[in-house]
């Protein structure tokens, strides 16, 4: 019995040329988009954990009935006096004398080193470089905020303000009401 041979199949180079031609638009394409996406994910991610930290710091307080503080640490020991470190890494610790320094003896309870790239975080106040919290759960001295920016994208920049009774709130840029990072 005779086999016929059929007839080979495949691509011809102009269809692979077209194919490949396709591929490389819709990546162009997305790739901004995708872009973004990680940026407002990494935004997320960053804003969400020191929020966490904030409350974690604000709960220890009343919890221990002490005085609890956060403050900027790039080496996860003790706190920076910079205020635009806090990208750099940030530690809560039992601030038992009240000094708002990490001394010897004092416990720390969390620490948070590298934010994510292209994100910078820093506080709106040169005086007030670190956030503490009485026993009470309010905050001492006055209002403060934390600004997120980041250095592609500005629409993602985001503000968190801690009030002097300790509540902690959340401000997304706005066309509007833009996040000021200068």
């Amino acid at each position: 019995m005779d086999v016929l041979p059929s007839r080979a199949r495949g691509l011809t180079l102009v269809e692979l040329l077209i194919a490949v031609v396709a591929f490389a638009t819709l990546t162009t394409l997305a790739l901004p988009t995708f872009s973004h996406l990680m940026a407002r994910n990494a935004m997320a991610s960053s804003v969400n954990l020191f929020v966490a930290q904030l409350h974690l710091a604000r709960s220890t307080a009343v919890a221990r009935e002490t005085h609890i503080t956060l403050c900027p640490s790039t080496d996860g020991s003790g706190c920076d006096n910079d205020h635009r470190r806090w990208q750099g890494g940030y530690l809560i610790f039992e601030n038992r004398n009240k000094n708002r320094r990490l001394d010897p003896g004092e416990a720390i309870i969390s620490r948070e080193m590298k934010a994510w790239e292209k994100i910078s975080i820093r506080s709106s106040s040169r005086q007030r470089n670190r956030i503490s919290f009485r026993p009470q759960g309010r905050s001492w001295f006055s209002n403060t905020t934390i600004r997120f920016c980041h250095e592609d994208f500005p629409d993602l920049n985001r503000k968190i303000v801690v009030s002097n009774n300790g509540r902690i709130r959340l401000i997304k840029a706005t066309r509007s009401n833009p996040v000021n990072c200068r």
